[in-house]
């Protein structure tokens, strides 16, 4: 495991950050545009009136 590790050298392991940094953003939005997509389901069943509104809140997290 040890060899492994000192195997990777610099340019594997900023490979291994980048591809972290874009795994873990994407499930931190898509998480967030699932909250986003629960709430908005309620206020527009409340008020369809502000779709518009709700469907703008809903894209942010996406963004």
């Amino acid at each position: 495991m040890l060899d492994l590790l000192e195997n990777v050298g610099g340019t594997g392991w900023a490979i291994l950050g980048a591809a972290l940094a874009v795994i873990l953003s994407g499930c931190g939005s898509a998480y967030g545009v699932g909250i986003a997509g629960q709430a908005a389901s309620g206020v527009v069943t409340e008020d369809p009136d502000k779709f518009a509104k709700v469907l703008i809140m809903q894209l942010l997290p996406g963004t």
